[in-house]
């Protein structure tokens, strides 16, 4: 008879290097900087806070509005909106390192140069990893979304030994494609997914909500398409994969990591409920006792 399950280790892998202390961490901009929440939430029992994207320069962001409501979803288009890199050093990074929790940043590159110049100043910074944003390239062609990929993986690989998790796009390349490309050039992990590209229409004005037509959905309605692009990915690649799309509830956590998934980034319904994420992982805990699982491991579907 099986010794019965009292206190499941709840600790993952995302890769050589970085163990998160639970498998669900706050997605990029979900918790700002952390300090924003710090009052409302309690960042101890975060996995891991992944940072808004960083850029080399300092951006505002998109036009206001950058939302629009969708059916059990939200349509967003935010223009990446940071303080560049070089305030992010002097003014985040001692406040992000004081957190109880790793840390993780998001960072994207428009050309190879900034690709490495990003890396490395962050090398330095000893933060817990760095998260590439290729969410930009589902504009392009597959062709040229594979080929960005391996560039901007193998640049940021080549200053850094550190943990690097490849976000993919989820428009315009087959994402088992995207997530061979990103594990050859040297990924340590594979996000998946974004948010899906979408539009939506005020028939008052019969025009289109966003000042630039076309954003991101993100929220319930895309989990059955991302939980597909985890089961995908987790085909055709060895490393990690660190989920995302719709997780409301320890049990939408719970089907990720059946599909194939390491870990999960939770956004929308930390917006919502900033205590999410505790809630979430409880679930996932109790989940784990109840059915003398010992391990997250124990859930992937054969």
């Amino acid at each position: 008879m099986s010794t019965p399950v009292t206190a499941p280790d709840l600790r993952v892998s995302l890769g050589t290097g970085l163990t998160l202390p639970t498998p669900v961490v706050a997605a990029s901009g979900g918790f700002g900087y952390g300090d924003e929440v710090a009052d409302l939430a309690d960042i101890a029992l975060l996995g891991g806070l992944i940072t808004p994207t960083l850029t080399i320069l300092p951006r505002a962001g998109n036009p206001m509005p950058r939302t629009a409501e969708t059916t059990a979803g939200l349509l967003h288009s935010l223009g990446m909106p940071n303080p560049g890199l070089s305030r992010f050093v002097s003014d985040h990074i001692p406040r992000l390192l004081a957190l109880p929790c790793p840390v993780i940043v998001s960072i994207y590159g428009e050309t190879t140069e900034e690709w490495k110049m990003l890396a490395e100043s962050l090398d330095s910074a000893n933060v817990a990893a760095l998260e590439m944003n290729l969410s930009v390239l589902s504009v392009a062609g597959e062709a040229e979304i594979l080929a960005g990929i391996d560039s901007a993986v193998r640049a940021v690989r080549s200053v850094t030994l550190g943990p690097v998790i490849v976000k993919l796009p989820t428009a315009n390349v087959e994402i088992g494609a995207a997530a061979r490309a990103a594990e050859a050039a040297g990924a340590d992990a594979i996000a998946v997914s974004q948010g899906f590209p979408g539009v939506a229409v005020r028939m008052s004005s019969r025009r289109f909500r966003l000042p630039g037509v076309a954003g991101e959905v993100s929220g319930p309605c895309i989990k059955p398409m991302a939980l597909y692009q985890v089961w995908r990915v987790a085909q055709v690649v060895q490393c990690p994969i660190l989920a995302s799309g719709g997780i409301m509830t320890g049990e939408d956590a719970l089907e990720f990591l059946v599909a194939g998934a390491s870990a999960v980034a939770v956004g929308i319904a930390s917006s919502i409920h900033p205590t999410a994420i505790a809630r979430i992982t409880a679930e996932i805990a109790e989940y784990l006792a109840t059915h003398n699982l010992a391990s997250t491991a124990e859930l992937t579907a054969p």
